[in-house]
């Protein structure tokens, strides 16, 4: 026999299913509060806010620095193998991919370093 668990349907429900109740954890209650798995990546509260402005910080820049490479590399071989450099404008290239993550990057470190509210005010 396979340890199956369904739920009952009813009062009829035989003696040998057991009954699942759905249960919802209330954590103002001071009940015992067990993470999920993105709160497991990056915290609950306060850590989870800090966790998730650092990913979006980290990872701006990492997206922001493999496209300039791109391009980079891109602008060396239109200029050493082809020998046309006249192909790629390099600067407006490089502005145009930071000028996307620019006001990301700037938005989070404003929200990261910003003035933050005094809960406890007396």
């Amino acid at each position: 026999m396979d340890n199956k668990i369904t739920p009952s349907v009813g009062s009829h429900a035989s003696p040998e299913h057991k009954e699942v109740r759905p249960s919802v954890n209330n954590a103002s209650s001071g009940g015992e509060f067990l993470p999920g798995t993105i709160a497991q990546q990056i915290g609950t509260g306060e850590h989870a806010r800090d966790s998730f402005i650092w990913m979006t910080l980290k990872y701006c820049f990492y997206l922001g620095a493999l496209f300039s490479v791109c391009i980079i590399l891109a602008y060396f071989h239109f200029v050493f193998d082809m020998s046309d450099p006249a192909k790629i404008d390099i600067v407006a290239a490089l502005k145009d991919i930071w000028s996307i993550f620019t006001p990301i990057l700037t938005l989070a470190l404003g929200y990261a370093f910003g003035k933050r509210e005094n809960i406890n005010r007396t």
